[in-house]
């Protein structure tokens, strides 16, 4: 364990306690929708951090992966008569396969390229939904089941809150693990990886895997939570709000992108007045992070504590 460990852990436990405490300070049920709505989000930009931040690779799919899983979840229950949480594990499954998939057809892809065609392979995804209107009803949405049958908002909250919690811990294993090594030599240098005897091809279609499963998690939560899906999710600029939210948050660190994913979600909330121009907003902040604080808003504030402890210390 190293010496900043034990900092960075009781940052962690505190953030959890104050995530779990928040509701209990008076929040109305708007901001605790609005929190529960950034848990989803916060999900999603933990994801695309995942593989975009240790492996290097760009995917700009991350929002269709999302609503496959809802998709997936929503019909499975629709046409199978699946019960929730078996619909929920299907769409999981069927996003980590065709995210591995994604993956393998991206292989010899970099930079522009892989972006495009992460952006083409969504769009495909997009159009074919909205296009089945006898299967998914199109652009009107497709209604589906509660994920708590009666629950309040409250309840949603913290389930979201401990799945998002949970997620982030089985990223964190991942990174720590053997698996997490050969994702970060990858990203540094992948002749030199693969040099060394890492299965480049494997291990790059495995974050892609990994990355889209969350993402379908997230997808099918969302779906349930708002016994909605529609194709809208899948658009580019929801992928635009998740990237804004990892960039602003720190891409490089999981839980700073999910952190941001929270932030993010509820200032829109609270710049709601200000219509389309929060989103110009965001954008020119996701620039400005991206120019002069790569390792975006919690990194930044992150190096800057460890700096001053060392300084006192």
């Amino acid at each position: 364990m190293t010496q900043r460990d034990p900092w960075k852990a009781a940052t962690v436990a505190l953030l959890l306690l104050a995530f779990i405490g928040l509701p209990l300070l008076g929040l109305t049920e708007y901001w605790i929708y609005t929190l529960t709505i950034g848990f989803y989000y916060a999900l999603l930009a933990a994801s695309w951090s995942l593989l975009v931040g240790y492996v290097g690779r760009i995917s700009f799919a991350q929002a269709a992966m999302s609503g496959l899983g809802g998709y997936v979840s929503a019909l499975s229950i629709v046409y199978f008569n699946l019960p929730v949480v078996g619909g929920l594990a299907l769409g999981v499954l069927l996003a980590g396969i065709i995210g591995f998939a994604l993956g393998l057809l991206t292989l010899r892809l970099h930079g522009a390229y892989l972006g495009l065609t992460t952006i083409a392979f969504a769009e495909i995804l997009r159009i074919t939904i909205t296009a089945e209107h006898g299967v998914t009803q199109g652009s009107r949405g497709l209604r589906t089941a509660a994920l708590i049958p009666g629950g309040t908002r409250l309840d949603y909250y913290y389930l979201f809150l401990a799945v998002t919690a949970f997620c982030l811990v089985l990223m964190w294993l991942l990174i720590r693990s053997r698996i997490g090594l050969f994702f970060q030599s990858i990203r540094e240098d992948e002749d030199g990886a693969a040099s060394l005897g890492v299965n480049v091809t494997l291990w790059k279609a495995f974050a892609f895997a990994c990355s889209s499963a969350f993402a379908g998690l997230a997808g099918g939560l969302y779906a349930h939570f708002v016994q909605l899906i529609a194709p809208s999710m899948m658009s580019l600029q929801e992928m635009g709000f998740i990237l804004a939210m990892a960039v602003i948050g720190g891409f490089h660190n999981v839980l700073y992108a999910a952190l941001g994913g929270v932030l993010l979600q509820t200032l829109l909330e609270a710049l709601r007045e200000f219509g389309q121009w929060r989103l110009v907003i965001f954008a020119l902040v996701a620039i400005l992070m991206l120019r002069f604080a790569p390792n975006g808003l919690f990194g930044t504030l992150a190096a800057a504590m460890a700096k001053g402890r060392k300084r006192h210390g």
